[in-house]
């Protein structure tokens, strides 16, 4: 127990170093957490959770706000401005979460990206961002990508590989490049009790 607590006050004191405002509850177990160019953002996680997986903050600004009782396996958010994920969600191994574009369409808008890397900064004026969100008790599986904007409903589920591109409404299978509805989960739901 005193090596685990060594390695995450360890780890925490890293997240500090970076600027980075984490806060979560005692209950919680970060298994792993690593972030990536980071530059600020605050953390906050809810009770009885489980995390193993890398953070990236794109601005000091950026929140990432994680639930009650979430699981999230070695999977990676991207997060520029916003990223929430409610309640009893499960987001398995290779899932990626992104709130920007990362560059612009535009090749003249982009052309300097590389070079800005070097000196340290990014020009965000031409890159499109929206905040996602996710709702309670959805589960993500393995290695699906959900993109800016995205919204996914109470109790729906993203079949791994899926490529989620637009809203989810609740209760939904999607699957396939892009996500696609496949059926209703209501009609289950409400035969087993809303379990």
């Amino acid at each position: 127990m005193a090596v685990i607590s060594s390695i995450l006050n360890r780890a925490l004191g890293a997240l500090i170093q970076r600027r980075t405002s984490i806060s979560f509850d005692r209950s919680t177990k970060i298994r792993w957490i690593a972030l990536r160019n980071t530059r600020g953002g605050e953390i906050r996680i809810g009770k009885q959770s489980i995390l193993n997986c890398q953070i990236a903050f794109d601005s000091p600004a950026g929140q990432i706000s994680i639930g009650d009782r979430c699981y999230i396996g070695a999977s990676l958010l991207v997060c520029h401005s916003s990223i929430t994920i409610e309640d009893d969600a499960i987001i398995s191994w290779g899932v990626t979460i992104v709130d920007h574009d990362s560059h612009a369409l535009d090749w003249e808008a982009r052309s300097s990206d590389v070079i800005d890397w070097h000196e340290n900064r990014k020009n965000w004026d031409h890159v499109k961002i929206r905040p996602v969100h996710i709702e309670e008790k959805v589960w993500i599986g393995f290695g699906a990508s959900v993109l800016k904007g995205v919204r996914i409903g109470a109790f729906s589920v993203v079949a791994a590989g899926s490529v989620v591109t637009k809203d989810v409404p609740p209760y939904s299978l999607v699957a396939g490049n892009p996500a696609r509805i496949v059926r209703s989960l209501r009609a289950q739901s409400e035969a087993s009790g809303g379990r």
